[in-house]
């Protein structure tokens, strides 16, 4: 199958050279050898990137789109790319940050864990010249080059707003959300219920969490099926394929969820359509790190470039499904990517 990713360039950086001849008249002498020009030493950068964590195919994707993009897209440009890794620690991702700032690195792009916790740090490496790009999650500060993200507020907002529509505006609605204390699952549920709050026969139970990891999703669900059988929709931050085949296995009807653009929904969307499955992809992709390596390295090279940078919460309905399944590959995809099907499959399989 042909593969349906683009790597889309936000920018196109091309260096023009021009040669000068002056006009000549009438006879010239023999010219000498000319003398061989030196050749032009473009200058080269020193890359940090901080893995924030790699416990749902979510994150793992958002590094590897931007492993791909910045091996393909700035091999000239590019001397050194440092990588590390906090596994969703708060501590390593300050000291991470910190080393990556020792290390020489001319531009950092970092995923904050909290919205604090690395305030003072990018203050002292931006005071340094050091450039600094934050995405993917909220951070209490504008002091940095750039910030790219969705508005996880507005993410909450779209997926409770899908809820209060697919539930006619009444109902009992389950809540379950990623890492409790993160700014995205913070955000996104505050999100959620300036939208549920409107509805006086919207019924949420009380808050839980996934933790963004299939399994423990899949627990969460099945408990609260168990205490409130009679679940009219369910809003979720973490995992919505988990949810769905505790469904399938215990054979109960399905309720409306909102998917984030996996292919395992994408495929459990398509299979079971016709015996009621309703969704609607409200999406927050995971190759926004293309987008702040296209950024960050625009800022380090002299490029226009713009330092707030909120991308669209994306909605697909069913409508969509044709473009976005990748049905002959694994199921953890988050689709759209711009990761080629090798690429794809070595992660994944």
């Amino acid at each position: 199958m042909e593969s349906k990713i683009k790597l889309i360039l936000i920018s196109t950086l091309v260096l023009i050279f021009v040669a000068v001849i002056p006009a000549m008249y009438g006879c010239a002498p023999a010219a000498e050898e000319p003398a061989a020009e030196e050749p032009v030493v473009e200058e080269k950068f020193t890359v940090g990137y901080d893995i924030y964590w790699v416990g749902n195919a979510w994150s793992l994707q958002l590094a590897e789109e931007f492993k791909y993009a910045i091996q393909e897209g700035y091999p000239d440009v590019v001397e050194e790319v440092f990588y590390t890794s906090s596994d969703g620690d708060v501590s390593r991702n300050l000291a991470n940050f910190e080393d990556l700032v020792a290390k020489g690195c001319d531009i950092i792009f970092i995923t904050p864990i909290t919205p604090d916790n690395l305030v003072k740090s990018i203050n002292d490496a931006m005071d340094k010249g050091i450039k600094v790009v934050v995405f993917g999650s909220a951070i209490e500060s504008d002091n940095y080059t750039a910030f790219v993200n969705i508005s996880d507020y507005e993410w909450g907002v779209k997926s409770a707003e899908y809820i209060a529509e697919a539930i006619d505006g009444k109902g009992k609605v389950a809540m379950i959300n990623g890492i409790a204390g993160t700014g995205a699952a913070v955000d996104t549920y505050e999100g959620a219920m300036s939208v549920f709050e409107q509805y006086p026969d919207i019924n949420t139970l009380p808050e839980v969490y996934g933790d963004w990891d299939s399994s423990k999703t899949k627990i969460v669900m099945q408990d609260l099926l168990a205490a409130h059988p009679d679940i009219d929709g369910i809003w979720t931050f973490s995992e919505p394929g988990s949810i769905i085949e505790v469904y399938i296995e215990n054979n109960l009807p399905f309720v409306p969820i909102p998917f984030h653009g996996e292919n395992r929904e994408m495929k459990l969307w398509k299979q079971y359509k016709d015996k009621g499955l309703e969704s609607q992809v409200v999406g927050k992709p995971s190759t926004m790190s293309v987008d702040a390596l296209h950024i960050g390295m625009a800022a380090l090279m002299g490029e226009p470039y713009e330092k707030e940078n909120m991308l669209p919460v994306a909605i697909y309905t069913y409508d969509d499904i044709d473009d976005l399944i990748l049905p002959d590959l694994p199921d953890r995809i988050r689709v759209p990517t711009y990761l080629p099907e090798d690429k794809l499959r070595e992660l994944f399989e």
